[in-house]
C-alpha cells in the first residue's frame, strides 16, 4: 500500500474516530451493563411505581379518622430516609415526620406549588395525594431521595462508568498509536537513508539500501541505489584516470629530465663562449625556460607524491623566524639581482610543530611565485607577529588574478596548500591592484 493512501487512511479515521468511537462505545457500554446490571427492588425503587402505590394507600385511608390517618402515615417506613407530611386545605400543616417542617404550621397554595416545584429535580423525588379523612382533607405528600429511584440501567452507568472512559481512552489510545506508528517508521526509513548519505571518513560512497517495501520511500531507495551504483562507476572510473595520470606524470618526468640535462650542458658550453649580444640573449632565454621547465617536473612529481601521502613528513617544533631567515639569505641574491626592494622584520620568533624540509619548499615556491607573477612591483615583505603567531608575506604586483604571461604557479601553490593542510596550517590570501598579501597560521582548533 502507497505511503500517500495510508496517510489518507489516517486522516479518515481522525475525522471519525471522534463520533464513531463515541456512537460505539455507547452501545457496547449499553449491552455490557444490560447483562451486569442486577439490583434488588429494596434498594432501588421506580418512580412510576412510587407514585401507583402512594396513591393506593392514600385512597386506603379515606374517611378515617385524623389521629388514625395520621398514625398510619408515620407507620409508612416501606422507603429508607422517606418524608411524609399532610397538609389540610387551609394550609394548617397536619402531620410531618421531618422536624424541619413542624415549624410551618400554616402553608398557602403558592408556596406549597413553589415548594414542590423547587424541590422536583432535586436531591428529593416528590409525590402527592388528595387524602379526604372524617374530619379534615388535604394533600398527602411523600420525599424520597432521589438516589434510590435510579433504575437498573442508570444504576448500572453510574457504578460501571470506568468501562465506558476505559473504552473511549482505548479507541482514542489505539488511533494515536496508529498514527505513531506509521510516522515512527516512516521517519526512521527516512533517517537510515540519512545516514547512509551522511559523509563516513572510512567510506566515500554510500552503501547500498534495502528496500523493504515497494512505497513512494522505496522508489526513493530505488533511485538512491541508482545513484550509489552511478557514483561507484564514476569513482572506479575516476581511479582508473587517477593512475594514468600519475604513471603519465611519472613517466614525463623521467622522460623529460633527460633532454633536459643535455640541453642544459649544452647551454652551459655556450656560455664559455664570447657571444653576441643577441646570441647571448637567446642563450639566457632559453637557459630560464630550462629552469622552469625543471621547476614545473619537480612541482609534478611532488604533487603526485604528496597527494598519495606518500612523501615522508617529521615535524618538530622549530623557530619558523629563523627558517625564514635562513631561507631569504639563500633568495637574496636573486631578488637582489631583479632589483626586488625587500623587507624583513623577523625578530619576533613563533614557534610552530612543522616538517623543516616542506615548510623550506613553501617558502620557495611562494617566493617564486613573487618573482614570477609580482616582478614589476620590485618589492616583497616577510614579517612575523608573535601576538597572533602569524607569518605574512606581501608584493606589491598587480594581484593574483591578474594574468602575468607566465604559467606553472597554479601547481606550485597546490603543493603550498596541500603541505599547510598536512602540517595542520592553513593560508588566507588577500590580492588587489596594489598587491598581494599572503598570511599563514596554525589552524583554529
Amino acid at each position: 500500500m502507497k505511503l500517500s493512501t495510508k496517510y489518507i487512511l489516517i486522516i479518515l479515521l481522525a475525522v471519525l474516530i471522534f463520533p464513531v468511537s463515541f456512537l460505539g462505545v455507547n452501545f457496547l457500554y449499553y449491552l455490557v451493563i444490560t447483562q451486569l446490571a442486577d439490583f434488588s427492588p429494596e434498594e432501588y425503587y421506580d418512580p412510576e411505581e412510587i407514585e401507583e402505590t402512594w396513591a393506593r394507600e392514600i385512597d386506603a385511608l379515606e374517611g378515617e379518622e385524623t389521629r388514625d390517618i395520621t398514625s398510619s402515615l408515620r407507620n409508612m417506613d416501606r422507603y429508607p430516609d422517606s418524608v411524609i407530611f399532610w397538609v389540610k386545605d387551609n394550609g394548617q400543616l397536619l402531620m410531618s415526620n421531618d422536624p424541619s417542617k413542624n415549624g410551618s404550621t400554616q402553608w398557602d397554595v403558592s408556596s406549597l406549588i413553589q415548594y414542590v416545584e423547587e424541590d422536583s429535580g432535586g436531591e428529593y423525588f416528590t409525590t402527592s395525594a388528595y387524602l379526604q379523612g372524617a374530619e379534615a382533607g388535604g394533600y398527602a405528600f411523600l420525599q424520597i431521595p432521589s438516589s434510590y429511584l435510579e433504575t437498573n440501567i442508570g444504576v448500572g452507568q453510574y457504578q460501571y462508568s470506568t468501562i465506558w472512559f476505559i473504552a473511549i481512552g482505548s479507541f482514542w489510545f489505539l488511533f494515536i498509536y496508529i498514527s505513531w506508528l506509521f510516522f515512527n517508521r516512516t521517519r526512521k526509513r527516512l533517517v537510515r537513508m540519512q545516514e547512509k548519505m551522511e559523509i563516513n571518513e572510512n567510506q566515500l560512497i554510500p552503501s547500498r539500501m534495502k528496500i523493504e517495501k515497494e512505497d513512494e520511500i522505496g522508489q526513493l531507495e530505488h533511485s538512491f541505489n541508482q545513484m550509489v551504483e552511478q557514483l561507484n562507476e564514476s569513482h572506479e572510473k575516476e581511479k582508473q584516470e587517477a593512475l594514468i595520470r600519475k604513471r603519465l606524470i611519472s613517466s614525463l618526468s623521467h622522460d623529460l629530465r633527460t633532454p633536459l640535462s643535455i640541453m642544459n650542458g649544452h647551454v652551459h658550453k655556450l656560455n664559455q663562449h664570447e657571444l653576441k649580444e643577441d646570441m647571448a640573449e637567446s642563450v639566457h632565454v632559453i637557459n630560464e625556460k630550462i629552469v622552469f621547465l625543471s621547476e614545473l617536473i619537480d612541482n609534478l612529481s611532488s604533487f603526485t607524491v604528496l597527494s598519495e601521502g606518500k612523501l615522508p613528513m617529521n615535524r618538530k617544533q622549530k623557530d619558523i623566524a629563523a627558517l625564514v631567515r635562513s631561507s631569504l639569505i639563500a633568495w637574496y641574491p636573486v631578488l637582489e639581482e631583479q632589483d626586488f626592494e625587500m623587507d624583513a622584520a623577523l625578530q619576533e620568533p613563533i614557534h610552530w610543530n612543522v616538517d623543516e624540509i616542506w615548510f623550506r619548499r613553501i617558502l620557495d615556491n611562494l617566493l617564486q611565485n613573487v618573482l614570477r607573477h609580482a616582478a614589476e612591483g620590485k618589492y616583497v615583505s616577510v614579517r612575523t607577529e608573535k601576538e597572533t603567531s602569524m607569518l605574512e608575506i606581501q608584493d606589491r604586483g598587480k594581484g593574483m588574478h591578474h594574468p602575468s604571461g607566465k604559467s606553472g604557479a597554479g601547481i606550485g601553490l597546490s603543493i603550498v596548500d596541500m603541505m599547510l593542510e598536512q602540517m595542520e596550517l592553513e593560508k588566507r590570501v588577500s590580492t588587489g591592484s596594489s598587491g598581494t598579501t599572503i598570511t599563514i597560521l596554525p589552524k583554529e582548533n
